[in-house]
């Protein structure tokens, strides 16, 4: 059903459409994303809830993100960085970070673990749960609540917006052309369930360090996300438009 918020939403992004290339307005980083919003009416945004504006994504970057959920628990994602963290050679960082993907169909090793997902429909939760290489667990204290899940899946994501854009650069600037849409409604948040424990949505942590600054050593977590390739969107939302 197009409510009125979706009607709003619908007149932006068909305004949008119709211009040309637009310099990125956040050039240190690059995104499409921050520049779509800010070429959106600000009023016209205020007025809109529960629903998601995503960019298409490449075929070298599949996953999108639906929404961020940190796990349940006290200190649960300083206790992941240092008890599970890993070191970043690469970047000389002397400190522990904790970046990882993880899902339910697959353990993932990292730093001498096997990590996997968990969804405990007896106790209503989604655990993270953590092996020994001879695959004795070690550990399930980090968890999401099916409540709390449910509450992240339905407050930011009953409709999302997947937009499609063209990038280009000119005279060392980057420039996107916003050339097309797709709103999704969400199905049920069984669904969701489901394509957790099969693997079709995982889990990502970024979890950092701040490396400068007067917080300097202090953790800089990202987000956790739960995310899914836009290829199998449709497992998840039904397309409207």
């Amino acid at each position: 059903m197009i409510t009125e918020e979706l009607t709003i939403i619908n007149k932006e992004l068909e305004r949008v459409k119709k211009l040309d290339y637009v310099l990125d307005t956040n050039p240190n980083i690059g995104s499409k994303e921050k520049t779509l919003y800010d070429l959106l009416d600000k009023k016209a945004l205020k007025r809109i809830s529960n629903i998601s504006i995503k960019i298409s994504k490449k075929q070298t970057d599949k996953y999108i993100s639906l929404f961020t959920a940190p796990p349940e628990g006290k200190n649960q994602i300083k206790r992941l960085k240092d008890k599970y963290g890993y070191i970043d050679y690469s970047k000389k960082n002397k400190t522990k970070i904790f970046n990882a993907s993880i899902q339910a169909n697959y353990s993932k090793f990292i730093n001498g673990k096997l990590f996997k997902l968990k969804v405990n429909y007896d106790n209503l939760k989604l655990n993270l749960e953590v092996y020994n290489k001879d695959f004795t667990l070690i550990d399930s204290k980090t968890y999401w609540s099916f409540k709390h899940l449910m509450q992240a899946y339905n407050t930011r994501n009953k409709y999302l917006y997947l937009i499609k854009a063209w990038e280009k650069n000119e005279n060392n600037h980057k420039m996107y052309k916003y050339y097309d849409y797709n709103l999704y409604e969400l199905i049920n948040f069984k669904d969701f369930l489901e394509l957790v424990n099969n693997g079709t949505i995982r889990v990502t942590f970024h979890i950092n360090i701040i490396k400068r600054g007067p917080e300097k050593g202090q953790i800089d977590d990202k987000g956790t996300n739960f995310e899914i390739q836009e290829l199998d969107l449709l497992k998840l939302y039904r397309k409207v438009l």
